[in-house]
């Protein structure tokens, strides 16, 4: 295994999967403000996944909302990879993806869904927030993060934020499991991180995420095909929040492992605690949800807190 000083080196324009050097050349002054850009960016597309999840759920259940989202996202992502889904490395890529999607897909999104049914979800929206905590652990113990003090206290400003803004009632029968599942779901997405940081950060992005995306598919599928209900079958806001679900599975998943790619796994995994805000501020202009003041102090404390997590790797390049 190499040490952290060189595994975080920037990729260079040659290797696979980039196709230029201007991630590669920018990496290397400091703050780039396109990445974080990218991370708000999937923040915000991460986030609208709850907003229309709540939606199609509601009128087809979790595992079979699942498998109509990947089927989408299969078909689109089929087209656009055309024949690099056959080049020289589609071995890798298939392998990469059954793994990744096993992990970010299955795992996590399966055990996700599961828990809100089992316990409110400010308790999911936090456990699932402390992904930052658990991907910086794996990765100083694989040699692929350093570790740092002063990031640890960031991302704690950060959950502090974000457990001042949702809150956190009371918990009934059923809740211990239902944090079990929640954990459970952070591990594994902890986990995808920091596999493909040390092992598919030079991978192709769109193969990977195509083979990520069949490998949820297939792992849905039998429950799907038990159920009666079908796209067709559900209203209209239904079927155009299953449309979207399908984008974000997309767009969002791409930005993720980019993310990964150029500025290593507990900083891409910090911007999921930008999720809370975003949801707040998707939520206030799509559903007229008010905004609270401890949603305000709770979002400064959240910006607050990855800006010194960002900022501490950063002044170590």
């Amino acid at each position: 295994m190499e040490k952290s000083a060189s595994v975080e080196r920037p990729l260079k324009a040659s290797e696979p999967g980039l196709g230029n050097g201007s991630a590669a050349n920018t990496a290397q002054k400091g703050l780039n403000w396109r990445h974080v850009a990218a991370g708000v960016c999937f923040s915000i597309i991460w986030s609208s996944a709850f907003v229309a999840g709540k939606i199609v759920v509601t009128e087809m259940g979790p595992f079979v909302s699942l498998f109509y989202r990947f089927v989408g996202t299969v078909f689109v992502l089929g087209l656009l990879c055309g024949k690099s889904l056959w080049g020289p490395q589609a071995g890798r890529a298939l392998r990469a993806g059954f793994v990744l999607g096993l992990l970010n897909n299955v795992a996590y999104l399966g055990l996700s869904f599961s828990a809100l049914q089992l316990v409110s979800p400010p308790w999911v929206v936090v456990i699932v927030s402390c992904s930052p905590f658990v991907t910086l652990i794996l990765g100083v113990a694989r040699g692929l993060e350093s570790f740092s003090a002063a990031k640890l206290l960031g991302f704690g400003l950060s959950l502090a934020g974000i457990v001042l803004m949702v809150g956190v009632g009371k918990l009934e029968g059923g809740a211990v499991q239902g944090l079990l599942l929640a954990a459970g779901a952070t591990v594994a997405f902890s986990v995808g991180a920091v596999l493909f940081r040390g092992k598919y950060s030079n991978m192709p992005l769109l193969p990977v995420n195509f083979w990520m995306s069949v490998c949820a598919m297939l792992c849905f599928a039998p429950v799907a095909m038990q159920s009666s209900v079908t796209p067709l079958a559900v209203p209209i806001p239904a079927q155009l929040a299953l449309v979207w679900l399908a984008v974000v599975s997309l767009l969002g998943m791409a930005l993720w492992l980019l993310l990964i790619r150029t500025q290593g796994a507990s900083s891409a995994a910090a911007y999921n605690m930008l999720n809370p805000l975003s949801g707040l501020a998707l939520s206030a202009l799509l559903l007229g949800v008010p905004i609270q003041p401890a949603d305000v102090a709770g979002a400064a404390a959240i910006v607050t807190g990855l800006g010194v997590a960002l900022c501490v790797r950063l002044e170590k390049r």
